[in-house]
């Protein structure tokens, strides 16, 4: 019994799904020395190595799109009947200059797996100035398709890396599928902006004060 055309099938009709109409760059194009920018974001210096027999090696395969708060990557990560494949990504963060820090991620992904021996994973780590500062994991194993988020709350930073590690194996029979993964990013002024911030509506506090009596 093989899951090899119903796999491959299920991940390439989510990810047509997922990008069609969107304008999108790919990992090729990050790869290559391209940065994404989302609000006050910057996305760059990637670096993007790809193992095993079941993962497309083709960079320009895989759609990077924008999303309001970080990326999704849509492609055809997926194993079959004994196959295992691996993608690891890396990349730098940085917040423009006068935007709020970042604080909390958000790693997401939609994967499937059947048979046993299988699973998806999308695992990650985050260091800033070469200390680790967060991780986080989705993963489904024999058993189905899921949605999973998973969120990791740390103290504020305006520059830090990502190591991302993307894994898809199947047993014999199997499979192993993610259609797409979601990175989220949330944004909270550091402590001066704060200060600052409580300052002036105390001030207009005690305006509305005295222009009341």
């Amino acid at each position: 019994m093989r899951f090899g055309g119903a796999a491959f099938g299920l991940a390439a009709a989510l990810a047509i799904g997922l990008a069609g109409g969107a304008q999108a760059t790919t990992l090729a194009d990050l790869s290559g020395g391209q940065s994404l920018t989302v609000g006050g974001l910057t996305f760059s210096d990637f670096t993007i190595t790809v193992t095993g027999s079941a993962l497309d090696p083709n960079l320009a395969d895989y759609k990077v799109l924008t999303l309001s708060d970080g990326f999704r990557i849509v492609g055809g990560f997926a194993a079959v009947d004994g196959e295992q494949g691996d993608m690891l990504v890396s990349y730098d963060v940085s917040v423009a200059a006068g935007s709020p820090a970042v604080n909390d991620i958000g790693l997401g992904f939609n994967g499937a797996a059947a048979g046993a021996h299988s699973a998806a994973s999308v695992s990650e780590d985050l260091s800033a100035n070469g200390s680790p500062i967060a991780s986080a994991l989705v993963s489904q194993t024999a058993g189905g398709l899921s949605q999973k988020v998973d969120t990791v709350t740390f103290a504020p930073e305006t520059s830090f890396t990502v190591d991302k590690d993307i894994l898809v194996k199947a047993g014999s029979p199997g499979l192993g599928t993610i259609s797409f993964i979601d990175q989220h990013f949330s944004l909270v002024p550091e402590p001066g902006t704060l200060v600052l911030l409580g300052g002036g509506l105390v001030g207009l506090f005690s305006f509305g004060r005295r222009r009341s009596r």
